[in-house]
């Protein structure tokens, strides 16, 4: 396992004190500290708060996790690694048949007729309503998605 030192030495702008600091984030164009990195003893914590991965910020200075894990918490690493990406493989099915199941553009005119209707002072039946609540959660839940 890399000393914390080490660490902070491939990283700019580090500032803090033992255990707890912070850095301009490897992994993207960071103008300012986004990167916590905090050193528990046997492993060293690192969260960018711009979302880089840590796998990510560890690559950019050419380190893994070995290096930042030891023993037992390398092997929950790998776990936590592994169960992250099984998790986006399924977020991503999920948008999948998100943009399958409905078009986002034809929930959008439906919402941009009603809105029109509305300003031009039509009441709206039911099944109007209905729609049009149907495609606002239909975009919700993409932009959920997608979050």
């Amino acid at each position: 396992m890399i000393a914390i030192d080490d660490l902070l030495a491939k990283l700019d702008g580090v500032v803090g004190q033992h255990p707890q600091f912070t850095a301009r984030c490897p992994a993207h164009d960071d103008k300012s500290p986004s990167l916590s990195i905090r050193d528990n003893g046997d492993r060293i914590l690192l969260h960018c708060h711009a979302g880089c991965y840590p796998q990510d910020v560890l690559e950019a200075i050419g380190l893994g996790w070995g290096d930042v894990c030891s023993g037992d918490r390398w092997d929950h690493a790998r776990h936590a690694m592994r169960a992250h990406s099984r998790w986006e493989l399924q977020r991503e099915a999920t948008r999948r048949k998100l943009r399958l199941a409905f078009d986002p553009e034809q929930e959008r005119a439906v919402l941009r007729i009603v809105a029109a209707d509305l300003r031009a002072g039509k009441v709206l039946s039911i099944e109007d309503r209905a729609r049009a609540e149907l495609a606002q959660d239909r975009l919700r839940s993409i932009e959920e998605l997608a979050a």
